[in-house]
């Protein structure tokens, strides 16, 4: 290949590069750049449009009158739009998910991918965000941990990992995993025992596993069995799960709404001026943590058993500011 046609190659790279990300292109300015006639130009961007043209992709180079360039058009768009750069970058901050380093690395990748002219906006309105940006105390690494546990994952291997709990000891446990889930500043690894048949699975934060490793060993989940990430969400509160059951409660907040979102299973079952009676399927743990959350507004009716337990809870707390009481 001469020298001549690598160049031409480079240049039309380049101009393709450019187009798909939504950058305008002006021959003269191309011209110039390269430091070729625009009639060479012209003739790149022709073998640009021949290319899209032809592979069926609803793809088109058209002449943009109005900024006197040449533009990429798409029927099907594939790229992601300065917009939806912006919303994804502010919901990857504000989770918190990722240690400085690899937060940074990600921001940055994705404020590249919006248009060129976008970009010092963009930057500009992320400066703040990326400065004072509060990695969580537990500063490990997670992409790649992640993705081995995803690899894990799809071929159904069982893994043993040593894990462990916030102040104490790590434990070598052999387990299932059938998902990864993220919910509020952490990724848990969803994953059942080796050698035990829970009717639910455990969760497992990932930050707090030590260290992992596939074994030879495959594990069959029925299809009618298996995990469905979607479903699982709708019923857990802070990652917590406990035996499944359909609870009744009387709600008399000012937001129904936020409670509504809170518990996708919420069904509102009666209401009046004074409030609403609200059932729900979840798991056990994590939706008393989050009624108790609620205070006054929330009220148990069903199952009675769950009622107890949630007056048990009560009066402890009760107990703890009788002396303010008296």
């Amino acid at each position: 290949m001469t020298q001549e046609k690598e160049k031409q190659i480079q240049r039309i790279l380049s101009m393709y590069e450019r187009l798909k990300k939504g950058e305008p292109i002006v021959k003269r300015e191309e011209a110039t750049n390269f430091k070729i006639s625009e009639k060479s130009i012209q003739r790149d961007l022709d073998s640009i449009r021949a290319f899209i043209e032809t592979s069926g992709a609803n793809e088109y180079i058209t002449y943009d009158r109005a900024q006197k360039a040449y533009v990429f058009e798409t029927e099907q768009p594939t790229s992601l739009t300065t917009e939806e750069i912006f919303a994804v970058l502010k919901v990857i901050i504000e989770s918190r998910a990722f240690p400085k380093h690899e937060m940074d690395s990600i921001v940055e990748k994705l404020m590249e991918l919006a248009k060129k002219d976008d970009q010092p906006l963009i930057k500009l309105m992320m400066v703040n965000e990326k400065h004072y940006y509060t990695e969580l105390n537990h500063k490990k690494d997670l992409l790649e941990r992640l993705w081995q546990l995803t690899s894990a994952i799809h071929s159904k291997k069982v893994i043993e990992m040593d894990y462990k709990r916030e102040n104490s000891t790590a434990s070598t446990r052999k387990v299932k995993p059938v998902a990864i889930i993220f919910s509020e500043y952490y990724f848990y690894l969803i994953a059942y025992p080796e050698k035990s048949d829970y009717d639910y699975p455990i969760v497992y934060r990932v930050d707090r596993i030590e260290h992992f490793q596939q074994t030879a060993q495959t594990f069959k989940m029925p299809y009618h069995e298996r995990f469905q990430e979607g479903e699982f969400r709708k019923r857990v509160q802070f990652m917590y799960t406990g035996e499944l059951l359909t609870v009744k409660f009387r709600f008399t907040g000012k937001s129904p709404q936020a409670m509504l979102d809170r518990l996708p299973t919420a069904k509102i079952i009666q209401q009046d001026d004074t409030g609403m009676t609200i059932e729900a399927e979840v798991f056990g743990k994590g939706i008393k943590m989050w009624l108790l959350s609620q205070g006054e507004y929330i009220e148990v009716l069903e199952p009675r058993e769950f009622r107890e337990e949630m007056e048990e809870s009560v009066r402890a707390m009760l107990s703890k500011y009788a002396g303010v009481l008296q």
